[in-house]
């Protein structure tokens, strides 16, 4: 497996991280490298490139139902030098809460985004979308923005299935939540709160033409739409 960036370039150079917890997410690491093996295997597709978020995000719904909801990972089409790049963060809370199973799922659900995305920058039909300020609508919101899981893990249908249970309505694990309040937020680790709608990044369509991306996942969008 290919990993030009460092994952943990970001944890070790953040003092408030004390030096048992940085080994505790580097011993992590190893079951994040498995999963991305395991799902470059299955799918035949490069994984992207993926670093460890030192400070957990958490959403908070500006609905009158209120509520927050925590930002385990996310897959980001970042701009630079006129081009895109697509970059899979996971928290580092995650690796230090999450059991193997966990971050398998999360894991492979970041992948299906990446695959999303490249959908749409390679076919130039770039779409806003739209963040929702409700928990309950942004649940939906991101299954809708990730390629359906059957597709591309055609091969393994255990784990599109086990994809399919885990995200439809949106990705909710209470034990991670309570083992994440108890071993992150209310030992003060680095957190922020953003507004549910704020998840957003702008890019130029200019960078989307200039871009190149990886041909097998280009080869494998185009033929999407066939697959069942």
């Amino acid at each position: 497996m290919k990993q030009k960036l460092n994952p943990l370039t970001l944890i070790q150079s953040t003092p408030e991280l004390d030096d048992d917890i940085k080994k505790k997410i580097l011993s992590k690491l190893k079951v994040v490298e498995e999963a991305v093996s395991e799902i470059e295997e299955m799918s035949g597709i490069s994984y992207p490139e993926f670093y460890v978020e030192p400070v957990l995000t958490i959403s908070v719904s500006s609905d009158s139902y209120g509520g927050i909801g925590i930002l385990y990972a996310r897959t980001i089409p970042v701009e630079s030098k006129g081009t895109i790049e697509i970059v899979v963060q996971l928290s580092a809370a995650l690796l230090l809460c999450g059991t193997k199973p966990t971050l398998r799922l999360i894991i492979a659900h970041e992948f299906l985004h990446y695959v999303e995305l490249v959908k749409q920058f390679s076919s130039g039909r770039v779409l806003s979308q739209i963040t929702s300020s409700s928990l309950f609508e942004e649940g939906y919101e991101d299954s809708g923005r990730a390629v359906d899981p059957i597709k591309i893990f055609r091969r393994k249908r255990k784990l599109a299935k086990e994809l399919e249970a885990a995200f439809h309505g949106g990705f909710s694990d209470e034990k991670l939540n309570e083992k994440c309040r108890k071993s992150w937020i209310e030992k003060g680790l680095p957190t922020v709160r953003m507004a549910m709608g704020a998840n957003q990044v702008k890019i130029s369509m200019r960078a989307v033409a200039s871009s190149a991306f990886d041909p097998k996942v280009v080869e494998l969008v185009s033929k999407l739409d066939s697959l069942q």
